[in-house]
């Protein structure tokens, strides 16, 4: 639930931070948005500096022993999961915006409202995936991933319908958002049974990951829309979602 934490505090900051740096950049300057993230930038240190602990331990090792991790295959499974299960969300959610605007017919200052509730569906989601994580967390969200299989098949028929599409887009932000917690849990609980010297390198294995998958599904987005409409942009976080349930199974296999 820590961990869930730290993730909800990355969707708090989706929900308040980015409609606030906009607000300064509308009525200011954009320069005063950066100037805004620097001082809290200051400010989060000196309580970092303030807070945490001093004396954390944590395996030592040369980078020889640190890259060990990287030849066991339980973890590759894991960054996989984590590349595709990215990928899953951003291979729609790239185009949220012409999606809920020009493909579900909302008026801009609606649109502003549902990409709000969207950060309050994470934050919530953040939540739950902290629970899903307590124990084998893959065994379950093998179910999760088989409904959003079934959820992405048919998310370009419900797009045909305002009310159905906005409903379709608010599950999927939630189910698709709950592993997080999950894969992050997984990589520290690895390296602290079998490479405590690659602990540290393992606890950001996740978000490096996650990034690859946001940059590959953004890139395949655009090629399905360069041939295709809004409306088949399903199909492709379709394949990502069905990768990233075999790699849910395996694991949840393999932890048992």
């Amino acid at each position: 639930m820590t961990i869930a934490w730290i993730y909800t505090g990355f969707s708090i900051v989706s929900v308040v931070g980015i409609p606030l740096g906009t607000v300064i950049a509308d009525h200011w300057r954009w320069q005063d948005a950066f100037i805004m993230c620097a001082v809290i930038t200051a400010i989060a240190t000196i309580v970092a500096f303030t807070i945490l602990p001093k004396n954390l331990q944590a395996g030592e090792g040369n980078y020889r022993d640190q890259i060990q991790i990287f030849k066991d295959k339980t973890i590759w499974y894991g960054i996989v999961f984590v590349i595709c299960g990215a990928a899953t969300l951003y291979g729609y959610y790239t185009y949220i915006r012409p999606l809920v605007h020009q493909q579900l017919k909302f008026d801009l200052s609606t649109l502003s409202l549902i990409l709000l509730l969207l950060g309050v569906v994470d934050i919530f989601a953040n939540q739950v995936a902290g629970r899903i994580a307590a124990g084998n967390g893959f065994k379950k969200l093998r179910f999760v991933y088989i409904l959003n299989l079934l959820l992405l098949a048919v998310f370009g028929i419900m797009l045909q319908n305002q009310v159905m599409g906005i409903t379709w887009i608010f599950i999927l932000g939630f189910t698709v958002a709950i592993f997080g917690s999950t894969a992050q849990v997984f990589f520290l609980n690895e390296a602290t049974k079998k490479y405590l010297a690659a602990i540290n390198l393992a606890s950001t294995l996740n978000a490096i990951f996650y990034n690859v998958g946001i940059a590959l599904s953004s890139m395949t987005a655009g090629q399905v829309l360069k041939y295709s409409s809004l409306t088949n942009l399903n199909w492709n976080s379709f394949a990502y979602c069905v990768v990233a349930t075999v790699m849910c199974f395996l694991l949840a296999k393999k932890l048992e």
